[in-house]
């Protein structure tokens, strides 16, 4: 089977190893003439590390955590006690490349799939992972997304880290911010603008060197996966998850799904086989809702309750508060909480 891949980003990559791992042969076509990585925040879960197809991954991980915590306006902190790394993701990027062809892949760089090529192109499957500004997407698939603008500064600073930190603060971010140590620098971050994370990186007094100002349109929503044979993975597709932003974790569980269906001979259920897992879960929508309304009022409300809890195994009484504390609005505060649940799992 001539299986194309556009893209040697995270979805092109995991989806060319996983291909191969299940003893299809594809070809990565690649536009730039090196193997680089955009913007992200680059923490995954050893989890989800485990279900690529490329090992050993240790020494591509600049940082390792014994957990996630997650900060409330006020200062109070609940964890998710799961072992995860912060990746420098460009060698270990190019690490996968040089794995993909020592195991049998075609790697091609440098060349361009314009909609001149794009007529020309032999295939008998094409896999479209060509980020958030794909053409092949908009044009062929039909696919349409929501953009959130993520900003994030590569900083040398000296800093007290507690985990792999999460800020949830509506004075920075109406989603969230985050610090995430990468050996001796940190990746500083959030959902917003450069100004924005100027008055958090102020308000927590973190003094240091700014070595590269990065910015990046984050897709999520994604409402269209295929046109044929042509299936869109990663940013392309719009598969980021929609609470936490994570797109990395999505594209490893979006491939398993497409090679499955490559492997029981039914490209044509793509589209509906991924909008059927988790990792597009219904309840994201609500959920996203739901968080964007809350304050910092209730955000502490919530905070004084899970402070110092172990959000990985929550037990029924703190569940029985959380839903109390929204008496009005059970039936969201039950989808948030079962969206995070997936988060949990499935974004990072």
């Amino acid at each position: 089977m001539d299986i194309k891949i556009i893209g040697a980003g995270p979805g092109g990559l995991v989806t060319g190893l996983k291909l191969l791992e299940a003893g299809f042969r594809p070809t990565i076509i690649e536009k730039q003439k090196g193997i680089v990585s955009t913007l992200c925040a680059e923490g995954l879960s050893k989890e989800t590390l485990s279900r690529v197809p490329f090992g050993p991954w240790d020494s591509y991980a600049a940082h390792s955590f014994k957990h996630a915590t997650f900060i409330f306006p006020s200062g109070q902190k609940a964890y998710v006690q799961k072992p995860c790394y912060t990746m420098d993701r460009t060698s270990w990027f190019r690490a996968m490349a040089k794995a993909f062809e020592e195991k049998g892949g075609k790697l091609v760089l440098g060349e361009n799939i314009d909609e001149k090529k794009f007529s020309e192109l032999k295939y008998d499957v094409l896999v479209d992972a060509t980020g958030p500004l794909s053409w092949i997407s908009r044009r062929v698939v039909g696919n349409t997304m929501k953009i959130k603008p993520g900003v994030q500064y590569r900083m040398k600073i000296d800093y007290d880290y507690d985990g792999m930190e999460f800020f949830l603060d509506k004075r920075y971010s109406d989603e969230y911010s985050w610090i995430f140590m990468k050996g001796e620098t940190a990746n500083v971050g959030l959902l917003g603008s450069l100004k924005q994370l100027d008055a958090f990186i102020a308000d927590k007094k973190l003094k240091g060197t700014i070595i590269r100002k990065e910015a990046y349109n984050i897709p999520f929503f994604g409402t269209k996966m295929q046109e044929g044979n042509v299936l869109l993975m990663g940013d392309a597709a719009g598969i980021t998850n929609p609470l936490t932003k994570g797109g990395m974790a999505c594209c490893i569980f979006a491939a398993e799904v497409l090679v499955q269906c490559v492997k029981d001979g039914k490209v044509g259920d793509y589209d509906r086989r991924l909008k059927a897992h988790p990792v597009l879960a219904k309840e994201y929508e609500t959920a996203l809702e739901y968080f964007m309304q809350m304050d910092n009022a209730v955000l502490d409300r919530i905070g004084d309750m899970v402070d110092g809890e172990d959000l990985t195994h929550m037990s029924a009484g703190l569940k029985a508060k959380l839903l109390a504390y929204a008496l009005l609005n059970r039936r969201k505060m039950t989808t948030l909480m079962k969206a995070v649940s997936y988060c949990n799992k499935y974004s990072w």
